[in-house]
């Protein structure tokens, strides 16, 4: 994952509903500092929410080429 890249949360919690929350990587963080922090820090599209999180709780929509 890099920054651009639109993600999906694919996170443990259930709800009857699902809406997929999308959002999109804006920075890295450093590799060592990351696996105990999270790695990606997320802007979210459709959650008022940002920060950062672990790579294993998202998945790629869609990838940004330019990078």
């Amino acid at each position: 994952m890099k920054v651009g890249d639109l993600v999906e949360y694919i996170g443990s919690h259930t709800y009857e509903e699902r809406e997929r929350q999308l959002g999109t990587i804006v920075r890295l963080r450093d590799s060592e500092v990351g696996k105990v922090y999270g790695g990606y820090y997320i802007v979210w599209h459709t959650a008022n929410n940002e920060g950062w999180w672990s790579g294993e709780c998202l998945k790629v929509v869609s990838s940004n080429e330019s990078r």
